[in-house]
């Protein structure tokens, strides 16, 4: 029996299981609540906000200008890089103040963070008993690890990446079609994610209809903004604000994860993001030919991507609670080492303070503190979702000693 579950089989694993996530509720009541830090980015989804109430274009100069005259000081206000189908986001977030509004945000993508585990576990663990105490054991996780504890104090929207690619593998492994489409709406909000997810999806025949829903809904969303400021000004004006994004200080290989900012952290200078986009798109084509070779067996194509986003994407501390999506994934095969699991959940717990304690050098508002170890924490989930992989595309059925998916024909989420 495999080390996890033989866990979740002990007597003790309620009782861990719920301290585990009480702790983590109690963490995100405290950080969002009762004593809140100073969000950081947060601002920039209410500003925008704001500017639609107003009927002003955030994609233009109102954008600074406004900002710096309403918002409390912190980080510069800059420019508005998120795509228009954040109006309906925004625009409900800018019917609060700036206090209650980040309270709000805190909440909800904590709850969304809660959301997503439950669906993957759910969607993985046919035992009843096992499953209500891994929901609860991961959920408490989530909570409590350092790249939420960062999506907390930055006020980030990374809760929606969670959920979406939380729902993309819950709709793969029930075949429910549906949450696919959801998760394709919902991942379009971060489009560099996005855009390996919809390759993934596209490249998978039975999701293509799913993948068009999703893309036409978000669509829709986006009608309020450009039925004021028209299509071709709408694509003109995000795409020059998208391509400013890699020229902030904040988007380096330094100060973003995967193998260009561990580099980085050893010296190697004048390292490229390119190369590791690439690197994920090639593995997302790779997902999709494993998934259509062995349609029943969907956990390694679903391992693989979603190792592969989290590993090799050039992404910010607080986007990574989606590590936790292929651990998760990786339990369920017999062939996972304990150490594995053990290593990986160390390793994302709070290497912010170990580096610091170490003396190692952040960013200066340490978006980048801790990710050494996160880094290495995704390239281990890499290895090991490669190593599930292999096994599919040398032979066109299960290889031994791997299980196959849950029972696809589940009407859990119907």
């Amino acid at each position: 029996m495999k080390p996890f579950c033989r866990f979740l089989d002990s007597k003790w694993a309620p009782a861990c299981a719920t301290v585990l996530l009480l702790t983590g509720i109690a963490f995100v009541l405290l950080r969002s609540v009762i004593d809140p830090r100073g969000e950081v980015d947060f601002r920039f989804f209410w500003l925008a906000g704001k500017l639609w109430a107003n009927g002003l274009d955030p994609y233009s100069e109102s954008f600074r200008a406004i900002g710096a005259q309403i918002l409390p000081p912190g980080n510069t206000v800059l420019y508005w890089f998120y795509p228009p189908q954040w109006w309906i986001v925004s625009r409900t977030m800018a019917l609060l103040d700036l206090e209650q509004a980040v309270m709000v945000w805190r909440l909800v993508n904590s709850a969304l963070v809660l959301l997503g585990t439950a669906l993957v576990v759910a969607s993985l663990e046919r035992d009843s008993r096992r499953r209500r105490i891994a929901m609860v054991l991961w959920g408490g996780v989530a909570l409590l690890i350092e790249p939420t504890a960062n999506l907390l104090a930055f006020g980030q929207s990374a809760g929606f990446v969670y959920l979406s690619l939380s729902m993309l593998v819950a709709g793969a492994l029930r075949r429910r079609r549906w949450l696919v489409g959801l998760a394709v709406l919902l991942v379009t909000f971060k489009p560099q994610v996005g855009v390996i997810v919809l390759l993934w999806v596209f490249l998978v025949p039975s999701f293509r209809i799913a993948a068009l829903a999703g893309l036409g809904s978000a669509g829709l969303l986006t009608l309020p903004h450009v039925i004021q400021f028209g299509v071709f000004g709408t694509i003109d004006a995000y795409l020059a604000n998208a391509a400013r994004w890699a020229d902030l200080p904040s988007n380096t290989a330094l100060t973003s994860s995967g193998p260009a900012g561990l580099l980085a952290r050893l010296g190697v200078e004048g390292i490229g993001l390119l190369w590791q986009t690439l690197a994920a798109t090639a593995l997302a084509v790779c997902a999709a030919r494993l998934m259509r070779r062995q349609p029943t067996r969907p956990i390694p194509s679903l391992l693989l991507l979603t190792a592969g986003i989290a590993s090799l994407m050039p992404l910010h501390i607080y986007d990574l609670t989606i590590l936790l999506i292929p651990l998760i994934l990786l339990t369920t095969v017999a062939a996972c080492p304990a150490w594995v699991l053990a290593a990986v959940i160390i390793l994302v717990s709070r290497p912010g303070k170990a580096e610091m304690l170490l003396g190692v050098q952040q960013y200066s508002s340490d978006v980048s503190a801790g990710l050494i170890g996160l880094g290495v924490a995704g390239l281990i989930l890499l290895v090991f979702a490669v190593r599930e992989a292999l096994p599919g595309f040398a032979s066109g059925s299960p290889a031994d000693g791997t299980i196959r998916a849950p029972d696809l024909e589940s009407v859990r989420f119907s």
